[in-house]
């Protein structure tokens, strides 16, 4: 039995700017990425990969086209459904992005506002999540007294 693409993109645009400044950064774009499947994107600088990926992270409103991810098409999606869509996948940030005036441990508290859990599950998931990035024992250090692979494992945790 085959499985459904985890991604579907078909005929995909996007734009920036409006009237005379409309500048069109995709151009229709047509993928299938099937489970379990890896991909590398690769393409100078300007070439729009930023752009599809935060299309495809529910991060910017798709304009044109069809991106289908977990069966959710997104052309159209409201900013709350943008937001719940969210919840359910992973996106790692090139900056690590993590708040200097919060502690490993509470930049990851902070994540988890989210999602309905109770303070002792939160603080189980927290130290578990650590421990499983190797970084259990820097859960009391801000972001400037970490590594920079210290700080991508604490945004990947």
């Amino acid at each position: 039995m085959r499985s459904s693409p985890t991604i579907s993109i078909s005929h995909l645009n996007h734009y920036y700017g409006h009237g005379s400044l409309r500048k069109q950064v995709l151009f229709d774009i047509n993928l299938q990425i099937e489970p379990g499947e890896i991909i590398i994107m690769t393409g100078p600088s300007g070439s729009g990969k930023t752009t599809l990926l935060t299309l495809m992270g529910s991060l910017r409103s798709v304009q044109e086209g069809s991106l289908t991810i977990l069966g959710t098409e997104l052309l159209g999606a409201s900013k709350d459904k943008m937001t719940l869509f969210r919840r359910n996948i992973g996106y790692i940030f090139q900056a690590h992005n993590l708040l200097n005036f919060l502690t490993t441990y509470q930049n990851i508290e902070m994540a988890l506002e989210i999602h309905d859990v109770t303070v002792a599950e939160a603080d189980t998931r927290i130290r578990n999540v650590l421990a499983a990035v190797g970084l259990e024992h820097r859960m009391d250090y801000y972001p400037r007294d970490l590594s920079g692979g210290q700080k991508q494992r604490v945004a990947l945790a």
